[in-house]
């Protein structure tokens, strides 16, 4: 067996997505707010400097790194191989999944309403035990594996996303 047949199938579809611009917003102002109030309650300091006016801002330098982190954290890729279809979250993988194409039995392009539904984006369980896969929108595409497990993974280009997995299964087949 040679390295060069250890290279993973090249991608025949790629789609990165990023959260809505109003999640990372949220965050912020989330974060801010802590710091902020963290800051405001820090104690006095003996020589008289005016802790409260530094605290919130040096706090939030300290956590930078941290909100850096969990913005490049929220976003979705979504990648078809002649082999699978693969999903994960993060710029470094911290959650994936690998569905083989040939375990796919049916795709369906659909339109879904995620806090309805699914209380929201990112990894989910939907109704009647579907698992869901999406960071911003509203539409998807429905795969019915044989075992019967059913799963959503959203996307802003579903049309192209099922049309390039039905292509995919068929020459797989």
């Amino acid at each position: 067996m040679s390295i060069a047949s250890l290279r993973p199938p090249s991608a025949v579809y790629r789609e990165d997505q990023c959260f809505a611009w109003w999640v990372y917003a949220i965050l912020a102002i989330a974060i801010s707010s802590v710091c902020f109030i963290v800051g405001w309650n820090a104690p006095p300091h003996p020589a008289g400097v005016p802790v409260r006016s530094i605290a919130p801002i040096a706090i939030l330098l300290g956590l930078s790194p941290l909100i850096l982190i969990l913005v490049c954290l929220l976003r979705m890729t979504t990648l078809v191989t002649p082999l699978e279809l693969r999903i994960w979250f993060g710029l470094v993988p911290t959650y994936r999944v690998a569905i083989p194409l040939a375990t796919i039995q049916a795709v369906e392009v659909v339109r879904y309403r995620p806090l309805a539904d699914t209380k929201g984006w990112g990894i989910r369980v939907g109704p009647e035990g579907e698992r869901v896969f999406s960071a911003r929108g509203d539409r998807a595409v429905r795969l019915l594996l044989l075992d019967g497990t059913r799963l959503l993974v959203g996307s802003q280009r579903a049309e192209l996303l099922a049309e390039t997995i039905e292509r995919a299964r068929e020459t797989t087949v």
